[in-house]
């Protein structure tokens, strides 16, 4: 990249950011998202390329908690709004701005760094792995049936006295927030929600967008408090014939069993409806335990979520918990940043705490920053990797053995976009 400028934006020139940002996805910001951009967007996290007085390209980042291994909250980077414009791409534009980014991160202490990938073959190059995967799903709601649930001993301490309530989207907008944020802390892989992210989830059933205008949601009570929620939609799926209508699921959260089947319950019985689709939900999904034939729910799409990279190797293996005490010495491979590069010894003491040093002992692995940023959170197996050749095994064993100190009981996930 050459004759161009890269630095942090100013004020006034926040809507050109977001007039660069949104072309590059092939989009325009609302007037509603540019007002959320200019209260959320902070200045000196973000970068721009100019070509004299042409904003060109963009990046930017705010630090956020996330739900680390061990159900720890550890603020990570959160690396939005990169784009470049179609009229300057192949220039060197994006390897500027993630080599600025990243030396700007390390700078600030910040360990560990997240995003979303538009393209999978993008952030390889610059040490991101993808760490966390959702799926699609697809129900037909004709042929569907849910059998009565197991019934709890009569001197068991259950309650299953809750109810499903239609709420307006005042009300949905106090209390959903609260529920999400109780259960983000119970997932490894979710990250807290900024309040501009909730207005677009939320949307506005007044407003001018055609998904918005039927957008419904519905919250399960229990004893005067609100233990989940489901946004929706009901909409056609074919316009030759109004009646073939589906139910999209937008989001669904849930703090107990009970909410949650009593929400896809309640979802599935909606009248004058054929099927049920979902955004991207969790891979493991119980979701088809509670179908009396399984086969009725189609996985539609599989795919990645967030991508991790590790700013700083050592800091960030010390961060999160392991399921199994042991050692493990583990080279890093790391052009892009050469600081992390060599031999980590990684200790974990009977409490899944684990503490690193760097070594010049033989390795157990060795592996590539992108693929360790994958296996960070523990939903990519070590073995997997190494069959694949992305992972190297040095002695005999020590896949299985990472795979046992890093492995997780459910796969992380994360709800966010962002």
């Amino acid at each position: 990249m050459t004759d161009f400028e890269l630095r942090a934006i100013e004020s006034h020139e926040i809507n050109a950011f977001a007039s660069c940002q949104a072309a590059a996805f092939g989009g325009r910001y609302t007037p509603d998202q540019l007002e959320s951009l200019a209260v959320e967007l902070q200045l000196d996290r973000s970068l721009a390329v100019f070509d004299g007085g042409d904003l060109v390209a963009t990046t930017s980042s705010y630090a956020v908690p996330m739900t680390l291994p061990g159900l720890l909250r550890c603020q990570v980077a959160a690396v939005t709004d990169v784009s470049v414009a179609p009229t300057h791409r192949r220039r060197g534009m994006l390897n500027a701005m993630m080599r600025r980014q990243l030396d700007d991160l390390r700078s600030a202490g910040e360990p560990v760094a997240v995003l979303f990938a538009s393209e999978g073959g993008i952030y390889g190059r610059y040490g991101y792995g993808p760490a966390t995967f959702g799926a699609r799903y697809v129900l037909d709601k004709r042929a569907a049936r849910v059998p009565a649930p197991v019934a709890a001993p009569s001197d068991s301490s259950l309650d299953c006295s809750g109810s499903v309530h239609l709420v307006e989207l005042a009300q949905a907008a106090e209390a959903f927030p609260a529920v999400f944020s109780a259960y983000v802390p119970t997932r490894v892989g979710e990250l807290d929600r900024p309040q501009g992210e909730w207005a677009e989830m939320l949307g506005n059933p007044n407003g001018s967008r055609e998904d918005e205008r039927h957008r419904f949601y519905v919250c399960y009570e229990q004893a005067g408090h609100i233990d989940g929620y489901a946004v929706y939609r009901v909409a056609g799926t074919d316009p030759a014939n109004h009646w073939r209508r589906a139910v999209f699921l937008e989001e669904m959260c849930s703090l107990s069993d009970e909410s949650y089947i009593s929400l896809w319950r309640y979802l599935l019985g909606l009248d004058l409806t054929e099927e049920l689709r979902t955004r991207n939900r969790p891979v493991d999904e119980p979701l088809r335990y509670l179908l009396e034939d399984q086969r009725h729910l189609r996985t539609t799409s599989w795919g990645d979520r967030t991508w991790v990279r590790l700013v700083d190797v050592g800091q960030a293996l010390a961060l999160r918990r392991y399921e199994e005490h042991g050692s493990l010495v583990i080279e890093v491979l790391d052009r892009f940043c050469p600081w992390n590069e060599g031999r980590f010894r990684l200790s974990v003491d009977l409490d899944g705490v684990g503490t690193v040093e760097q070594v010049e002992v033989a390795p157990d692995i060795a592996l590539p920053v992108e693929a360790l940023g994958a296996v960070y959170l523990g939903g990519v197996p070590f073995a997997g990797m190494a069959t694949a050749g992305r992972i190297a095994e040095c002695k005999q064993g020590a896949t299985r053995r990472a795979d046992k100190m890093f492995g997780l009981r459910r796969p992380p996930f994360c709800t966010t976009n962002f």
